[in-house]
């Protein structure tokens, strides 16, 4: 058995057409999907949540995709407005563009707020932003290569073990 890639990154939304319009339109990703979801056992079993049933749609965003889910019940809480990378489990996923500068002055156009202008951290020129239920998403231009990394995470192995001692 060997992971092949992500397949998709599944976000709960409060309103389906409000986020449409964030990913599709904002982000000119393709929907390849849209369904209501009745209630079914199956399904219920999967996510773990009784007569679960709602509208989810799918949104391509290059080899993998993006899936919205509103669900009609149960209805979910909202993230706590407090949320940051820093508290546990999925924190935030990341969209790569050729041009992070230019994304980001589109998302903040829309309204959308960015934590701060485009960074430059080395490995890659990057911001969050807040999606429209608070969602935390990195927008990046990406300049990692795999030797690149190997040697970050050689450096930083030899650092930790120097200071064990």
């Amino acid at each position: 058995m060997t992971i092949t890639r992500v397949n998709h990154t599944g976000i709960s939304v409060s309103d389906m057409d409000r986020s449409l319009t964030f990913y599709r339109d904002l982000f000119e990703l393709e929907v390849i999907f849209d369904s209501d979801v009745p209630g079914n056992d199956r399904l219920s079993r999967v996510v773990g949540m009784e007569n679960a049933r709602g509208r989810v749609v799918w949104l391509r965003a290059g080899d993998t995709m993006i899936e919205l889910w509103q669900w009609d019940n149960p209805v979910g809480r909202a993230l706590p407005l407090d949320y940051n990378p820093s508290d546990k489990g999925v924190t935030h996923f990341a969209l790569q563009t050729d041009n992070v500068d230019d994304l980001y002055r589109k998302v903040t156009d829309a309204g959308y707020h960015a934590n701060t202008t485009p960074q430059d951290l080395g490995l890659h020129k990057t911001t969050y932003i807040k999606g429209p239920d608070g969602e935390i998403i990195e927008i990046l231009e990406d300049r990692a290569t795999d030797e690149w990394l190997k040697e970050l995470t050689e450096a930083s192995i030899v650092a930790r073990a120097k200071e064990a001692k």
